[in-house]
């Protein structure tokens, strides 16, 4: 009796075994082989990190109607990021992207954390920019909650005496606000009422002020960006307290041609399928 019960359990063992080669399968079972972490692309939170200096979290909407300003925003960060200060570090976190291109189950969660904070990050950051994939709507709420709650959550950010806490920034470009029956400006109002070290800068293309919510309720910038890439490139350049003029410097020293800045960015580039 107790043979024919371990040869079922076996039997049992190699037949689960077999189902986790399909990452689907894998997933159902929060099990991921190596096939399924390459196409989830798996980033998460420590339990508790501690940054001497500054913390910036990168959040952009890669929502259907941003496709004009993805490569501009890479263009651009190319040339800012490395001119931060080295006592900063960056985490990226995109949101609205392809849910085809990833497991999500609802497009209203699209959202995941590409990198966490680390400092001379410009290479993970431009890398993840150019991989992820447009797509449709555009869960802010959502990844703001996410961008707080799982990756701000749990980290202590002190200047570099190490003798008093900074606030955690978040850097938001977006072109509108949330069409996942969310309420970001709520969402955040509520939560200023029992954090203080939350501080939101707003990059918002096109004419709306409606997310200038978020920077009045924590303290940060608010930057409505027109048609024009000069006014977007400017807008990066201070939420990143670099010098004005760093993108444009940049590109004269590579001998690249200087950008018409009068016009929105032409759409659709060769690096995104939609």
């Amino acid at each position: 009796m107790k043979k024919s019960v371990m040869i079922f359990a076996l039997f049992v063992c190699f037949a689960f075994a077999a189902n986790l080669s399909n990452p689907s399968q894998a997933a159902q079972y929060n099990v991921y082989t190596p096939t399924a972490y390459k196409q989830i692309n798996i980033v998460q939170s420590p339990k508790n990190a501690k940054i001497n200096g500054t913390a910036v979290e990168l959040l952009v909407d890669f929502s259907g109607s941003m496709i004009p300003w993805i490569q501009l925003s890479m263009e651009t960060l190319e040339f800012i990021l490395p001119k931060i200060p080295n006592s900063t570090s960056v985490a990226l976190r995109i949101f609205g992207e392809n849910p085809g291109t990833m497991q999500y189950t609802d497009s209203c969660k699209a959202t995941r954390l590409v990198t966490y904070f680390k400092k001379d990050n410009q290479a993970n950051i431009l890398k993840g920019l150019q991989e992820t994939q447009v797509g449709g709507n555009t869960p802010l709420t959502f990844a703001l909650k996410e961008t707080v709650e799982k990756d701000l959550r749990n980290l202590s950010v002190m200047n570099k005496d190490n003798n008093s806490k900074k606030n955690k920034k978040i850097i938001l470009v977006t072109d509108g606000g949330d069409n996942c029956s969310g309420d970001p400006c709520e969402y955040i109002r509520e939560l200023v009422r029992t954090r203080k070290d939350i501080q939101i800068d707003v990059i918002q293309l096109g004419s709306d002020n409606t997310l200038k919510c978020l920077t009045s309720s924590t303290g940060g910038s608010f930057y409505r960006v027109d048609a024009s890439r000069k006014s977007f490139e400017n807008a990066l350049e201070s939420v990143f307290d670099v010098p004005m003029g760093t993108v444009d410097d940049g590109r004269k020293k590579q001998n690249l041609p200087v950008k018409d800045h009068s016009e929105t960015p032409p759409r659709g580039y060769k690096f995104i399928n939609y």
